[in-house]
């Protein structure tokens, strides 16, 4: 009898493990790296920018219900910029970020997404003054969260700021990525 009883349990207790596996977590938090040291005041790109736009070439995948929103990136893009006295309300310049690609994983206990963002700065012409393109990626293991959804949104938050960062420092700015995965 407690053989089958067991039995029981397992039955009734495995479909809500799957339900609770698709449970939704908050949005993402913030993609801005968190420390920004800002250019120097002789820099050209100081107080240089004055808009911050883009395009999402970027397919979000059904399998996982992490949220990663390409005008929110833009937004935390935006507000680095500003911490970093690049993006001013009478900067000329207009940065343009394109957010490629966000590679996400359809399982796993070390969940890692890749990015591709290309970015140009264009002057009150349209000509082109600065073109990049910055790949980054970032690894969530286990030990950072058991679910893999919020592991899943760890690692696209941070795969964003490290993109940010690097951008940061192309432009003259000092900026700090993501901390480093946890354990496992």
């Amino acid at each position: 009898m407690p053989r089958s009883m067991a039995r029981r349990s397992l039955l009734v207790a495995l479909p809500l493990l799957f339900l609770g596996a698709c449970v939704q977590t908050g949005p993402m938090g913030s993609m801005a790296p968190g420390v920004i040291g800002p250019v120097a005041p002789g820099s050209a790109w100081a107080n240089a920018v004055g808009t911050v736009t883009g395009t999402d070439g970027l397919v979000a995948n059904p399998m996982w219900n992490a949220e990663f929103s390409g005008p929110g990136f833009r937004s935390d893009l935006a507000q680095s910029l500003s911490r970093a006295g690049i993006l001013t309300a009478g900067g000329t310049y207009r940065l343009n970020a394109d957010v490629q690609s966000v590679t996400q994983p359809q399982t796993g206990t070390r969940v890692q997404v890749a990015m591709v963002v290309h970015y140009t700065i264009h002057d009150a012409t349209g000509l082109a003054v600065f073109d990049q393109t910055v790949t980054t990626s970032y690894t969530s293991p286990l030990g950072q969260a058991v679910r893999g959804v919020d592991r899943l949104r760890i690692a696209s938050e941070n795969a964003a700021k490290d993109n940010i960062a690097l951008l940061l420092r192309s432009l003259g700015a000092s900026a700090e990525g993501a901390p480093t995965g946890g354990p496992l």
